[in-house]
């Protein structure tokens, strides 16, 4: 299951509404700490199991699959599943040119599905679950011009408007994760970050967000990560911390100082 912790409803967390809004900075916060996990994640599935986990803590999801795209034979195949009431679903396939989620991998867009016993991938759900009349949402996983498949969820509300960007957001971040774990491409550094702050700062409202201190915000949360990463991994000592990151002792203590970065 995830690697990290989110701040609960009661401490801050955000609601849907809050979400549909824009993200604080609490948010992007959040949201960094949930790309941290993917950066360790080692396969598919602490990938899947760390979203899920990422969003059942916002809008209460219970329900979630993976589906990764098979380019030799042009069918999604549903590798991962979370919830009891999709159990039943691992394994199937269906091609890009049927069912919703074919269409949310060729148009590139999140969909709602309707009809969830015409959908090919949600064959044998439990009844319950179609029962209970969750909606089904989708939203298609691409890293650059490449299709790698769907992430779906069932949704809460008995309207998935509020959850298709955050899903399709959520999908943004993990699109790369995959293509490293499943296929082995090295991104270089500046290219994730670049598309994850661009995802993260898209939801932004250019107006009321920050009060004009986003650089100085994220500049300090990028900082602060960075120092208190290096200074784990060399076990506190500052000046193998400091020569890591290539600044000298007395400018990591200063920084230690500003950005209020605990020591043991």
């Amino acid at each position: 299951m995830a690697s990290f912790i989110f701040p609960r409803k009661g401490d801050g967390m955000i609601s849907p509404q809050g979400w549909r809004e824009g993200p604080s900075m609490l948010q992007l916060s959040i949201w960094y700490e949930f790309n941290r996990a993917l950066a360790s994640a080692k396969d598919i599935s602490s990938i899947f199991n760390n979203a899920m986990a990422f969003l059942e803590e916002i809008i209460e999801i219970q329900n979630g699959l993976l589906g990764i795209l098979d380019k030799t034979t042009d069918e999604v195949v549903v590798e991962e599943v979370y919830g009891p009431g999709l159990q039943a679903v691992k394994g199937n396939r269906c091609k890009v040119d049927e069912g919703k989620s074919g269409e949310v991998i060729r148009l590139g867009c999140p969909a709602a599905i309707s009809d969830l016993l015409g959908e090919p991938l949600l064959q044998g759900i439990d009844e319950e679950f179609r029962r209970s009349g969750p909606s089904f949402i989708y939203a298609p996983l691409r890293w650059g011009d490449n299709s790698l498949g769907i992430l779906g969820i069932g949704h809460p509300s008995h309207s998935a408007e509020e959850g298709l960007k955050l899903l399709d957001t959520v999908a943004s971040f993990i699109s790369p994760a995959l293509m490293v774990v499943r296929w082995g491409e090295e991104t270089p550094l500046d290219e994730i970050l670049r598309r994850k702050l661009e995802a993260a700062i898209e939801r932004m409202d250019l107006h009321t967000e920050s009060q004009g201190s986003l650089m100085a915000d994220v500049i300090a949360l990028v900082e602060r990560t960075l120092i208190l990463t290096a200074l784990r991994k060399a076990d506190y000592v500052q000046v193998t911390a400091a020569r890591f990151l290539g600044i000298n002792r007395n400018t990591l203590r200063k920084k230690i100082k500003e950005l209020g970065i605990p020591l043991p």
